[in-house]
């Protein structure tokens, strides 16, 4: 792909001479389709109240819920203070017109960070039905396709020069995230960044109310007997005791399905070709779903699992963006001045 795109983006909304136009942004590329981004309509917007619904609805839910259970969660001041800074990053550079890059980074970290609340908030009320636990289940899963995890995890353990990586691969997931919205946004490809919000947050939901009720502990306390902090959280939610939890130190308590799987897939497809980024993304996740056995403590059925559901999300999402975007074109200049011009 070349270099040196050039751009027609966003006629304002009460610009009648631009014709079909108005409403829009749109990525006209000299060459061979710049950056590869759709041109985007209306809809993109349309998409994004959507989300913001959604992310509200499962945060009443949530308040509703946590009530009755007794589970209190505080410390909210300073998730809510970069709330309200990026939403005036999107708003403020949206509305004037100044940066557009800006006004989408914002507003999609903006959703990020407020979904990712309410979602963590709905992992631990789905706790709370304690269901049976299910290693026993999984371990001989595994077995059936050959896979051991205690085999597996001593293997890594005794190769530093494999463990090492695998680990750091493992704990990328929250930078691959702000680095896929600036990018996107960098690159005026808003609509994968509205594939990866509405993937991530169909798959959380549907991983939360499998795992409330096929629970496990892991691998690693189920053969080792060693309680990890996330496992603790778990069995006391599990007790039904009322809870105190800062909304910053969550934890991540889901075994089955990995959630890690579902976004190192969806890492992989919104960074799909022609995006540039896409072979590294795609090397990059490769090395996490090699190390979330042994590194994320999850039995291969979790991968299996969080595989089929990040499929699943994928093709839902694909399938109802589908109508409302267009292929990415290639004009000349003058086929721009034509499209102004109508």
């Amino acid at each position: 792909m070349e270099s040196n795109p050039v751009h027609l983006v966003s006629a304002p909304h009460d610009c009648h001479s631009c014709g079909g136009l108005a409403g829009s942004a749109i990525e006209i590329s000299a060459g061979q389709g710049g950056w590869g981004a759709p041109i985007e309509t209306g809809e993109v917007s349309g998409n994004l109240r959507w989300a913001w619904a959604l992310t509200l609805g499962l945060g009443g839910l949530d308040w509703i819920w946590a009530d009755h259970a007794g589970l209190v969660f505080v410390g909210w001041l300073r998730p809510t203070s970069v709330l309200v800074f990026l939403l005036l990053v999107g708003f403020l550079y949206g509305y004037s017109g100044r940066n557009r890059r800006l006004s989408d980074a914002g507003n999609y970290a903006a959703l990020w960070v407020a979904f990712s609340a309410s979602g963590a908030v709905f992992t631990y009320l789905c706790a709370t039905f304690a269901m049976p636990l299910r290693d026993t289940d999984f371990i001989a899963i595994d077995a059936v396709f050959g896979f051991h995890w205690l085999t597996w995890a001593r293997f890594v353990e005794a190769h530093r020069v494999l463990q090492v990586p695998l680990l750091i691969a493992y704990f990328t997931f929250l930078p691959q995230i702000v680095g896929s919205i600036l990018f996107f946004a960098h690159t005026e490809q808003t609509a994968r960044n509205l594939e990866m919000i509405w993937i991530a947050m169909l798959s959380l939901i549907v991983t939360t109310i499998i795992s409330a009720i096929l629970p496990a502990v892991g691998p690693y306390v189920h053969f080792y007997g060693r309680q990890t902090d996330d496992i603790a959280v778990l069995m006391s939610l599990r007790a039904h005791g009322a809870q105190r939890f800062v909304i910053s130190g969550l934890l991540g308590i889901i075994t089955l399905p990995s959630f890690h799987t579902v976004l190192a897939m969806v890492f992989i497809y919104v960074h799909r070709p022609p995006s540039r980024s896409f072979i590294p993304i795609a090397i990059l996740n490769g090395l996490m779903l090699i190390a979330i056995p042994s590194e994320g403590h999850h039995y291969l059925i979790d991968m299996i699992s969080g595989g089929f559901i990040a499929t699943g999300c994928i093709a839902i999402v694909r399938a109802s963006m589908g109508k409302q975007r267009i292929a990415p074109m290639v004009a000349s200049a003058s086929t721009v001045r034509d499209a102004v011009r109508g």
